[in-house]
């Protein structure tokens, strides 16, 4: 056998093999406090960017994606054209994202935006948003439902140097909550290296100060996490496989683990119809385990869709999204 095969050979089975850990690391994960109560904002940045990547639990740190952007500015020289999405949870929430990649000199260049629209329950900014998206559905069925909105707008740039990919972005986000509002400026840094048939990525999301809300200055949800992702690997005649895995700590030392998979059937060529599932250690307190999602790709053009199902009663939160290459 050549030397390429066997490098070849032994990095799928490293793919399948930080898979294999990434989606047992949920079920054992439990001894830490999955409940851990934080009131971090802007509420936008915590919550998912793409349709594909929830479909998979991950937060995308070695996507190739535009939406990259907003997690990964490292990977922003695998990623290019534009990516959307948009999600609602249940009557009374609805966040989004837009994000596009493009080319200048040796340089990549992407701009984005965030946005989120709610309707928080009655009481204080840090009530409302200490449980994160699983209480979004919440405010409607308040007796004093507060209108709040949060927004995200981020410009990053990377380039490759000593064969690292590497890459930074700064974004203005803005918190509102009833009369109350303020905005404040921060920065993530990534980097990502090519390794077998995936990459991998490490990235630091969300450094600086917190916005001031009633008088209390919040703190921003930073986080460092790093990911392996790749694919599509051809399994059989009509069908690839893709995966994704990550794990991050949270400013509260909280440790996350997620990872997912992609199998895609590909009746002819350059038509995909994609089945995703995923599985993370959940953050907040009626956070889901398992999302899942479903993909159509026709040449350049896809359509994702992805789900969590909410627990505690609530209604499931779907998201769709469209991606051009």
């Amino acid at each position: 056998m050549s030397q390429p095969n066997r490098k070849s050979r032994r990095a799928r089975h490293l793919l399948l093999a930080a898979f294999s850990l990434a989606a047992a690391l949920p079920a054992t994960g439990h001894t830490q406090s999955a409940t851990s109560h934080r009131a971090e904002g802007p509420l936008v940045l915590r919550l998912p960017v793409s349709a594909r990547m929830l479909g998979m639990a991950a937060p995308g740190i070695t996507s190739n994606d535009a939406d990259v952007l907003l997690v990964n500015p490292g990977m922003l020289s695998q990623a290019r054209g534009l990516s959307s999405s948009l999600q609602r949870y249940g009557r009374f929430a609805t966040a989004g994202s837009l994000a596009t990649v493009t080319t200048a000199g040796v340089m990549t260049v992407g701009v984005g935006v965030q946005f989120l629209d709610w309707r928080a329950p009655g009481g204080s900014y840090a009530a409302a948003v200490r449980e994160g998206a699983s209480t979004l559905s919440d405010g409607g069925n308040s007796g004093l439902p507060v209108d709040a909105s949060s927004s995200a707008f981020t410009l990053g740039v990377a380039r490759t140097v000593k064969g690292w990919r590497v890459g930074g972005s700064v974004k203005y986000a803005e918190e509102r909550f009833g009369l109350d509002h303020d905005g404040t400026v921060a920065m993530d840094v990534g980097m990502m290296k090519p390794m077998g048939p995936g990459s991998l990525g490490v990235v630091v999301q969300n450094l600086g100060a917190g916005p001031r809300l009633g008088g209390v200055r919040g703190a921003l949800p930073t986080r460092v996490g790093v990911g392996f992702g790749g694919g599509p690997m051809t399994i059989s005649e009509h069908f690839d496989l893709g995966a994704q895995m990550a794990l991050t700590v949270e400013r509260d030392g909280f440790v996350r683990p997620a990872g997912g998979v992609e199998l895609a059937y590909v009746p002819i060529e350059g038509v995909q119809l994609l089945v995703r599932n995923g599985l993370r250690l959940p953050r907040e307190r009626d956070e889901p385990l398992v999302t899942a999602g479903l993909g159509l790709t026709v040449d350049r053009f896809s359509f994702d869709y992805a789900m969590e199902p909410m627990r505690g009663g609530r209604p499931v939160s779907h998201r769709v999204g469209m991606r051009i290459k």
